[in-house]
């Protein structure tokens, strides 16, 4: 899934990650490995010396309520960009966990109907064909 418009700390950059995502019941765990050297939050927590929980993720269907909000409180965006159509996110510099940082995730078009699949995948799941692939978010 490209990311587009993808911008760090004000500048423009091509970022290529690889994504698996899971759930536990309504708990999604994204596995985000990076696959360039473009600048991103990813980097920095790895390069900090941190392991395990990078982000949290808030998911929303009024992203420019919800960003407009935060902003108002003081978290400043770094890193954002769009995977499909009103699948726009945010990370914001704002730590409440050494490393760890908030995420806004808008889940209002494809990107979301793509997280419900995988939701509902998981429900009941045998343990038999673990790896699927994505679905293509201009069908969804």
């Amino acid at each position: 899934m490209p990311i587009v418009n993808y911008r760090y700390r004000g500048e423009a950059y091509e970022p290529h990650n690889s994504v698996a995502l899971a759930n536990s019941g309504p708990l999604q765990m994204e596995l985000i490995q990076i696959r360039n050297d473009a600048p991103s939050m990813y980097a920095d927590f790895l390069n900090g010396g941190h392991t395990g929980l990078q982000h949290v993720a808030y998911w929303t269907e009024d992203y420019d309520a919800d960003l407009a909000r935060l902003e108002g409180q003081g978290f400043r965006p770094v890193m954002s960009g769009e995977v499909g159509p009103r699948g726009r996110f945010v990370y914001f510099d704002t730590e409440y966990h050494p490393g760890t940082v908030i995420e806004l995730s808008e889940v209002a078009g494809p990107k979301g109907k793509m997280f419900d699949l995988i939701r509902e995948a998981a429900r009941g799941w045998d343990g038999s064909d673990p790896v699927r692939p994505f679905p293509d978010l201009s069908k969804l």
